[in-house]
């Protein structure tokens, strides 16, 4: 992704650049850093480098919490040291550091958040969990000494709009279902009083019925439907408390990615 936004920093001259969240196991903490460096430097400081955890595995949170002050130190030309220990000083310095994200799924990743990020990050999630990470990030920030209101709060919202409201609908569906199957979303959705909906939703996914993943479970964490619609729900994030609604096209089998996702963004766009 980092590669990619590079060759884009060069064709573009305004667009903040969001790598979207990065799983630290894929990469090491200093290529990580050096990547991020280069991206920043290339687009005149247009980045926004999004981290997560990876697999919710023990000590995954720590880890996070090393690889930010890692990269703290070494976009402010200091001596960094990785999460293994290792020292090391960046050849290339940006000259104004990119503002780090962190994903976050339950309340110890928000507060994290809160405490050192820049932004945090959700995904899947109903606007009443926005709300709810907006109270969990200004505890993290008063842990850290910080004013809350330093740290964005984006949402990812899996949209789709397209002139077959059905195939859209299980379009969306089949996205929602194939997350509820993982457990780390299981719970997020089980913390929002959607654990019976996710769970017959998971069912539906691993029987490829999409057609049987609950309306309610649905419409709880996705923005589908004709226009007026998906924008009213988009807005309803933006009223719990998202400074950033990050619209997330999910296709149309039979459609091209991108005439799908064109077609959605151009719908759902504040000024189209």
């Amino acid at each position: 992704m980092l590669a990619s936004l590079t060759g884009i920093a060069g064709e573009t001259g305004g667009l903040l650049l969001g790598s979207g969240v990065l799983p630290l196991p894929a990469r090491s903490p200093r290529l990580l850093a050096q990547a991020g460096a280069t991206v920043q430097e290339r687009s005149n400081g247009r980045l926004i480098l999004g981290l997560g955890t990876g697999p919710a595995v023990r000590g995954a949170l720590d880890r996070l919490r090393a690889t930010v002050e890692m990269l703290r130190s070494a976009y402010a030309g200091e001596t960094a040291t990785t999460p293994e220990g290792e020292p090391f000083r960046l050849a290339l310095v940006p000259e104004r550091p990119p503002p780090i994200w962190i994903a976050a799924l339950g309340p110890k990743a928000t507060r994290l958040a809160g405490a050192i990020a820049d932004g945090v990050l959700l995904n899947w999630c109903t606007p009443e969990r926005v709300a709810r990470a907006r109270e969990e990030l200004a505890g993290g920030a008063a842990e850290g000494g910080r004013d809350p209101a330093e740290v964005t709060v984006g949402v990812y919202v899996r949209a789709c709009v397209h002139v077959d409201a059905n195939a859209a609908w299980l379009a969306v569906s089949a996205a929602a279902a194939q997350y509820a199957s993982y457990p780390a979303y299981a719970r997020q959705f089980a913390r929002r009083g959607l654990g019976e909906e996710a769970g017959r939703a998971a069912a539906a996914h691993a029987a490829a019925r999409p057609a049987d993943v609950p309306e309610a479970f649905v419409r709880g964490v996705a923005a589908v439907g004709d226009p007026a619609d998906a924008r009213a729900r988009l807005e309803e994030y933006r009223s719990a408390g998202a400074d950033l609604v990050v619209v997330y096209p999910v296709a149309v089998p039979g459609s091209t990615l991108a005439r799908s996702a064109l077609t959605t963004l151009e719908a759902l766009a504040p000024n189209g």
